[in-house]
């Protein structure tokens, strides 16, 4: 699938606003005519050089910047490609951006379009695409790790294999049909039959994951919860290092959910204050209990608060205590006896002690080790692909059409995770996310 578009592109591919050095980048069959515009000669292939760019009317310098070139096929795209490290005012940029689009075979990059050409000649498949697009996000050491080893191809190597072996076992099979009237070993279907069975229960052991490789990706998602006036915002705010949310003595203040993002040993977590939980005394505050409820479902781990200067406290309910921790607030005011985990907001006690306990549960909760899935549309297609190895195993013998059918429905539903086949539907849903020169 090699890309046709004529056009050579342009764009800025590092961060836009003030820099020391800021580089654009060009890629297309007619790259090299950068040469006769700005009156430069390019460096050897893979090579850099100082250059001086005129520009073609004024014949005034416009700046000095470093050149490589990268020779197609061995570049990002797959094409000629050219960047240019120039000195990073806008004023540079916008010169240089004039000129190109004053070429008619030049043309402003869209989003993603390196990464796009680079899929459709070959360099990359979508899984080290969208690993790509996770390694520039990553904002913790196991995002970036996760991110870094789907863009090298671990999930792909994976996936690659499993549809290496029923390609093999579908040959076999439409061998069979073409061949009816040949004596071939008895137990050849029974044979492909088990090795199918083989990959489907290996599908089905990487689906059964807990969304560990997701969790990564999004984040792990701590609720604050408990009975207003517990210390839930004052929480908040201590493991922010920051005021994020209001802090009163008055019980209810809080009636929205409140989210912070953290970086808990390495791993990406979104804490979240929520409004006490008791029978709401106004219709506002009825909404804040209601989503507070609905957020501490979908928790992937509850922080429970309980005030220890109370005898009276709300309980952890039942449907989440698998998933909860009951946390003793206001230790220092404390009338209750001997607790597992005790804090003090106010004279920070108890608070790195709670931290590492809420690591251990991150750490448990995301992946850290193994190959995982990390997107919805990967699990999607997985349960698709095992669906049909399912039909498959269950179609008799006799009907061997029906059997290569449900296989060939299978082959198809992997490949869709690598781009291998019919992907034209997924191409722009996957570039959008991607900014402009990347």
């Amino acid at each position: 699938m090699l890309n046709t578009n004529p056009k050579n592109i342009f764009a800025l591919s590092s961060a836009p606003g003030k820099a020391g050095m800021s580089v654009i980048r060009l890629s297309g069959s007619g790259v090299k005519n950068i040469t006769s515009i700005f009156g430069i000669d390019l460096p050897k292939p893979r090579h850099v050089k100082l250059c001086k760019l005129i520009h073609p009317e004024t014949k005034e310098i416009i700046d000095s910047p470093l050149i490589t070139y990268f020779k197609s096929p061995k570049s990002y795209t797959g094409e000629d490609v050219i960047e240019i490290s120039v000195h990073g005012g806008k004023a540079i940029q916008n010169i240089i951006f004039k000129v190109l689009s004053a070429q008619k075979d030049f043309i402003y990059a869209e989003a993603g379009e390196f990464t796009k050409r680079a899929f459709l000649n070959g360099k990359l498949d979508l899984l080290a695409i969208e690993g790509l697009n996770d390694l520039v996000n990553s904002e913790t050491e196991f995002q970036r790790k996760q991110a870094f080893d789907q863009m090298e191809g671990r999930l792909s190597s994976l996936y690659n294999k499993w549809i290496r072996q029923l390609v093999k076992n579908l040959s076999y099979i439409e061998a069979t049909i073409d061949f009816i009237e040949e004596e071939l070993p008895l137990d050849l279907i029974v044979k492909q039959k088990q090795e199918i069975l083989i990959i489907r229960q290996k599908i089905e052991d990487h689906l059964n994951d807990a969304n560990k490789g997701e969790r990564l990706r999004d984040g792990f998602r701590i609720i604050i919860a408990g009975a207003p006036n517990t210390g839930k915002s004052s929480l908040l705010n201590h493991l922010s290092n920051r005021d994020i949310a209001i802090v009163s003595p008055v019980a209810g203040t809080t009636r929205d959910s409140i989210d912070t993002y953290l970086d808990i040993k390495g791993f990406p977590v979104i804490i979240t204050d929520t409004a006490g939980i008791r029978k709401a005394r106004t219709n506002i505050e009825q909404i804040g209990v209601k989503r507070a409820k609905s957020k501490i479902t979908d928790a992937d781990l509850v922080l429970w608060l309980m005030d220890s200067s109370k005898i009276s406290n709300t309980q952890i309910p039942n449907n989440i205590i698998d998933k909860s921790i009951e946390v003793w607030t206001k230790s220092d005011i404390s009338i209750m006896g001997e607790k597992n985990i005790c804090i003090s907001t106010k004279k920070n006690q108890g608070i790195i002690e709670l931290i590492d306990i809420i690591g251990k549960h991150v750490e448990k909760g995301c992946r850290t080790e193994g190959v995982f899935i990390t997107r919805s549309r990967h699990r999607d297609a997985l349960e698709k692909t095992k669906q049909h190895l399912d039909n498959s195993i269950n179609i008799s013998e006799k009907d061997l059409e029906l059997i290569a059918e449900e296989l060939r429905g299978a082959v198809n539903s992997l490949g869709r995770i690598t781009g291998n086949v019919d992907v034209e539907d997924l191409l722009e849903v996957i570039f959008s996310d991607f900014c402009i020169g990347k």
